[in-house]
């Protein structure tokens, strides 16, 4: 090659590979401070598209486990409820077993009938109040259409929904919003209405008897769906852990590649300055040249 002095092929060279070196450095600065290997999109175009959408599966799945979990509380909210129910009728049941003892006169059943009236209100008032989040649970709508639980993060796939029929307590039990018996429920369509005789007594044993069975079966069925669901809590929380780990490996910096290239950057870049001073310094040769 000619010795020219208009262009320093040299220099340029240095320059170039120097500038080179220090993106490189630049970049392994970034991705050191901000802890990501992404960045920008340029970074990882298609990594950064595939991190984008498992991201937004976890933040939905995080939310499908709290959805989950309200779920849980609102079905034990019910049974809860229904628990108290369940408790009443076995005392009303007591109550109209003593009553029905020949040894009684109408004035004791009269008395024990205030409280077997009192217990019946309590039914009611517990199916009217019992809510979770300002829903009241023991509804006649909750108990036709049910309430539905949305548990999962993808509309697409069948099976996220999970519906809890919840049938009014007192309903469940064989009793109507007035503590009378539900003939729809119970075979021989006898009432609760008062223990003031015998007879009265009888028919009310036998419609406790239905009313504590159905109840027992609705709570049955809430404890089922409890238990399945904490299963649906543990299954969301593999998913997004699994998701997690995924993205973690798409857009984490590798803390110890990335220190290992900040070092190889920072000599390169200290050698290329070096030598770019050496290259800019060629011209002079041919002063001492001329000189000669």
């Amino acid at each position: 090659m000619g010795v020219v002095i208009n262009t320093n092929i040299s220099s340029i060279t240095a320059s170039r590979i120097l500038s080179e070196n220090r993106a490189d450095l630049e970049k392994a600065m970034e991705r050191l401070a901000s802890g990501k290997r992404i960045n920008s999109a340029n970074d990882d175009a298609a990594g950064m598209a595939v991190a984008a959408k498992m991201r937004a599966d976890i933040r939905s799945l995080n939310q499908a486990v709290r959805n989950t979990n309200d779920a849980i509380s609102l079905v034990n909210t019910y049974d809860g409820a229904a628990a108290e129910i369940e408790s009443i009728l076995i005392r009303m049941r007591e109550l109209a077993v003593q009553a029905n003892n020949g040894t009684y006169e109408a004035a004791d059943r009269t008395n024990a009938n205030y409280e077997y009236s009192a217990l019946k209100n309590e039914i009611k008032r517990i199916t009217d109040v019992s809510a979770f989040n300002r829903t009241v649970l023991t509804t006649s709508a909750v108990a036709s259409t049910g309430v539905s639980f949305y548990v999962g993060a993808d509309v697409a796939k069948s099976g996220n929904t999970v519906i809890f029929m919840g049938a009014t307590a007192a309903a469940s039990a064989g009793l109507d919003f007035n503590g009378e018996s539900n003939s729809a429920s119970l075979a021989n369509g006898s009432t609760l209405k008062n223990i003031l005789d015998q007879a009265s007594a009888q028919a009310a044993i036998t419609a406790l008897d239905s009313a504590v069975y159905s109840l027992a079966a609705k709570r049955s069925e809430a404890g089922a769906l409890v238990n399945r669901l904490e299963h649906t809590v543990s299954n969301l929380m593999n998913v997004s852990q699994r998701l997690q780990e995924a993205v973690s490996g798409i857009e984490d910096a590798d803390y110890a590649a990335e220190s290992a290239a900040l070092a190889r950057g920072m000599v390169l870049a200290q050698a290329g300055t070096a030598m770019l001073a050496q290259a800019n310094q060629a011209p002079n040769f041919i002063l001492a040249l001329l000189r000669s």
